[in-house]
C-alpha cells in the first residue's frame, strides 16, 4: 500500500511541477557551510536555556544546561558562568544591536564597522545574539553581519534564530507561489499548501544567502483547550514534524547543524483557549527533546529557563518567586538522561528520519518526509506512531533515535521491536540507564519517551 501511495504522490508532484525539497526551491545556489571553530565543542549534543539571570546560574548548572542566552552580560556574569561550566550567548554585547524581525543595511553596518577590540577574551563568552525571527528580506544584511563577526577570529557564534513554519507571509517575508491547480492537491500532501510552500522558500533563501554552519529555530508545538465537559485536552500542532523535516534536510544537504528552541513554558495551564500550554510534565519535554534529536539536532535550547521572558513566569523553569518550578524538574530529569549519551551521539552523522504509522503521529499530517532514506528503514517495527532517526558512525556503525509520537493527551505507551543480528552489539540508552544487548529486542516507550540505540 505504501508503495502505491508513494507512486501516486510522485505522479502528482511530476504533473504539478511541485518540488518537495528545500534544496534549489528558490533562485540561487545553496551554500555549503563554512565550518567554524568555536569555544565550544559543536560536535557533541549541547543543551541551552533561553534567558538566565546572574543569581539563577546555579540552577542552570543543576538542570544540566550547558549555555544561556541573555542580555546585559558583564565580566562578573561571565566569571560566574565559567565557574559553573556554562557558556553564554550575549545579546546587545559591547553595544552591538540584537534585532527582531528585520535587519536594515544600517543595522548590519553596525556589526560590519564595529570595533571588536573591547570584546573580552573570555572562555564563557560563546557568541553574540544577532537576530530573532528575521524576515527573508533581511538575509543579505544578516549574512554581512555574521561574516563581520566571523572575520574577527574570536571563535564566537553570531546567533540567528528563524521563525517556525506557522509564521505568516508577512513575518516570513515570503509569498506562496502555488497556483490554483497545485493547491487542489492539498489533501494529498502538505507540499501543496501555501504555508509549507512559503516556508520552503524561507529556508531555501536562508541556505542560499547566509553562510552559517548551523540553522536555529524556535518551535512551540503544544496547546490545550477545554472540551464540552470542561476537561483539559492537550493538542499538538500538525505541522511540527514537517517543520523539523524541512530544516533537517537543509542542514544535512549543506553541512549545517540543527539547533532547536523548544517549548518549556506557556500561557495556558488549565485549558484557556488561544495560547501555548504549560509544559510542566516530563513527557512534554521528552517528546520535544527526542523528536528534535531524531532529526539530528546538535543543540536543544529550553525556552524559557529564567523567571523573566515571554509567557507566564510561573510556567518557566524558574518561577516568579525565583525558585525552580515543576517545569524545571521535568527539564532536569530529561537533561540528566540525555547527558548519558551526549558525547556518543556527537560521534554519529545524521542520515535520515522516517515515520511509522503516521496517522497515529501527533504533529504530522503527511506520511512522507524529505529526510527519509528507504535503505535506512526496516530495523524498527511497531503498530504505534513512532518517529525514527538514523545515524552513521565510523566503520559503518549505526545509531537510532526512536520516539513515541502518540498524542500526549492519549497517554499511550508505544511498543516496538528493534531488529539486530546476534553478532551485532546493541547499546540501549533509555531513562538514564545504559544496557548492552544482542539480537532483536522488544522495547516499550512511555508517553512522549524516546530512546537512543547504537549498533556495532
Amino acid at each position: 500500500m505504501n508503495k502505491i501511495l508513494a507512486f501516486f504522490l510522485s505522479a502528482i508532484l511530476a504533473i504539478t511541477g511541485v518540488s518537495t525539497s528545500v534544496i534549489g526551491y528558490t533562485e540561487g545556489t545553496p551554500i555549503k557551510a563554512t565550518q567554524r571553530e568555536y569555544k565550544f565543542d559543536k560536535d557533541k549534543l549541547l543543551i541551552g536555556g533561553y534567558y538566565g539571570k546572574y543569581d539563577e546560574l546555579e540552577y542552570a548548572a543543576e538542570a544540566g544546561i550547558d549555555f544561556i542566552i541573555e542580555s546585559g552580560i558583564t565580566k562578573e556574569y561571565l566569571d560566574r558562568a565559567e565557574r559553573l561550566n556554562i557558556g553564554v550567548i550575549a545579546a546587545g554585547y559591547d553595544g552591538l544591536g540584537s534585532f527582531y524581525g528585520s535587519m536594515t543595511e544600517d543595522n548590519a553596518n553596525n556589526w560590519v564597522n564595529h570595533d571588536y577590540s573591547a570584546f573580552l577574551n573570555h572562555n564563557a563568552l560563546w557568541g553574540v545574539d544577532l537576530i530573532d525571527e528575521p524576515d527573508a528580506g533581511s538575509y543579505v544584511n544578516i549574512n554581512n553581519a555574521c561574516q563581520a563577526l566571523y572575520n574577527q577570529n574570536k571563535k564566537l557564534v553570531p546567533l540567528v534564530n528563524l521563525f517556525p513554519n506557522y509564521a505568516d507571509n508577512e513575518q516570513l517575508g515570503e509569498e506562496s507561489g502555488l497556483n490554483f491547480f497545485q493547491k487542489i492537491f492539498t489533501l494529498i500532501s502538505d507540499h501543496f499548501n501555501a504555508p509549507t510552500d512559503r516556508y520552503k522558500r524561507y529556508v531555501s533563501d536562508y541556505i542560499n544567502k547566509i553562510d552559517t554552519d548551523y540553522i536555529s529555530v524556535d518551535i512551540y508545538p503544544y496547546s490545550i483547550h477545554l472540551d464540552s465537559k470542561g476537561n483539559s485536552v492537550k493538542e499538538t500542532n500538525s505541522d511540527w514534524v514537517r517543520n523539523l523535516d524541512l530544516l533537517a534536510e537543509a542542514c544535512r544537504e549543506t553541512d549545517r547543524s540543527l539547533l532547536v528552541i523548544t517549548q518549556a513554558a506557556g500561557e495556558s495551564k488549565d485549558g484557556v483557549e488561544g495560547g501555548p500550554r504549560w509544559c510542566d510534565e516530563k513527557s512534554d519535554i521528552n517528546q520535544q527533546m527526542y523528536a528534535s534529536l531524531a532529526f539530528g539536532a546538535k543543540s536543544i535550547i529550553h525556552g524559557i529557563f529564567s523567571s523573566h521572558g515571554w509567557w507566564q513566569a510561573d510556567s518557566h523553569m524558574i518561577g516568579s518567586d525565583g525558585k525552580p518550578t515543576e517545569t524545571f524538574y521535568a527539564v532536569k530529569a530529561v537533561n540528566t538522561e540525555v547527558k548519558k549519551f551526549a558525547d556518543v551521539y556527537g560521534n554519529y552523522d545524521y542520515t535520515s528520519t522516517y515515520l511509522l504509522n503516521y496517522c497515529k503521529v501527533a504533529g504530522a499530517n503527511d506520511p512522507y518526509l524529505n529526510c527519509e532514506v528507504a535503505s535506512e528503514m526496516g530495523r524498527v517495527k511497531s503498530s504505534n506512531g513512532l518517529l525514527v532517526g538514523t545515524f552513521t558512525g565510523d566503520n559503518g556503525s549505526k545509531a537510532y533515535v526512536v520516539v513515541n509520537m502518540e498524542e500526549l493527551n492519549d497517554n499511550i505507551c508505544a511498543e516496538f521491536t528493534f531488529n539486530a543480528s546476534d553478532d551485532e552489539e546493541v547499546t540501549v540508552y533509555q531513562e538514564g540507564i545504559v544496557r548492552k544487548v544482542s539480537g532483536s529486542n522488544e522495547l516499550v516507550l512511555k508517553p512522549g519517551e524516546g530512546v537512543f540505540i547504537t549498533v556495532n
